[in-house]
């Protein structure tokens, strides 16, 4: 199984620290700089998610991606994404977005969740959740076997939680979730991805 890592900040570094160990599998890391930290059992690749070029490089042999860019730019990323996809014939893609896209308005509650764990300002946040729709928007209208990964808000911290992982469609169940649970599940979705056909997944932690 081979597997693209695009973006190694937290969370693409957790699961690539996951995905790495497990039989059978080499992950190929794309980010646009080297870190710190030991990838060693990867090969790292270094260039520019949104370049259509450097994506192809990064997509030979490939057989599933897991996206985490796009935290800005989203649409920009996902337009790229998707051509260079294309164009090398991979299909299979994890892309992860945030829980509110299918929503017609952010809460109140979520305006104040945003603010006091993020310093998030309703301009901050609205603008986010707009980039994020309109980048899913680009995944949604492409012909990949896509999976959207709708997100609640992460936590930093080493906490092992009890996710709710449900259809997209409605309200979002639970809560905010953290950074090695959420990494646990891609991992296994990214190792058995013909288990998870669903092309949106709500992710949430019970709280």
């Amino acid at each position: 199984m081979n597997i693209l890592i695009i973006g190694t900040g937290k969370l693409g570094y957790e699961v690539y620290r996951k995905v790495a160990v497990l039989p059978k599998s080499h992950v190929t890391l794309l980010d646009h700089h080297r870190h710190d930290y030991d990838v060693s059992l990867a090969t790292q690749l270094i260039g520019d998610a949104s370049k259509v070029a450097d994506l192809k490089r990064a997509l030979q042999g490939i057989d599933a991606v897991f996206s985490t860019v796009g935290i800005t730019h989203a649409t920009q990323f996902a337009t790229a994404l998707v051509q260079a996809m294309d164009e090398v014939g991979v299909k299979r893609l994890f892309w992860t977005t945030q829980f509110q896209i299918n929503y017609s308005h952010i809460s109140e509650e979520m305006f104040a969740l945003a603010q006091r764990e993020f310093g998030f300002s309703r301009e901050i946040e609205t603008t986010y959740v707009a980039g994020q729709k309109a980048g899913a928007a680009v995944i949604k209208a492409s012909d990949l076997d896509y999976t959207l990964l709708e997100c609640h808000f992460f936590k930093y911290n080493d906490d092992i939680d009890r996710l709710i992982v449900e259809p997209a469609g409605k309200s979002i169940t639970g809560g905010p979730v953290s950074l090695p649970t959420l990494a646990t599940l891609i991992t296994d979705m990214l190792y058995h991805e013909s288990d998870y056909p669903e092309h949106e997944l709500m992710i949430s932690a019970q709280h």
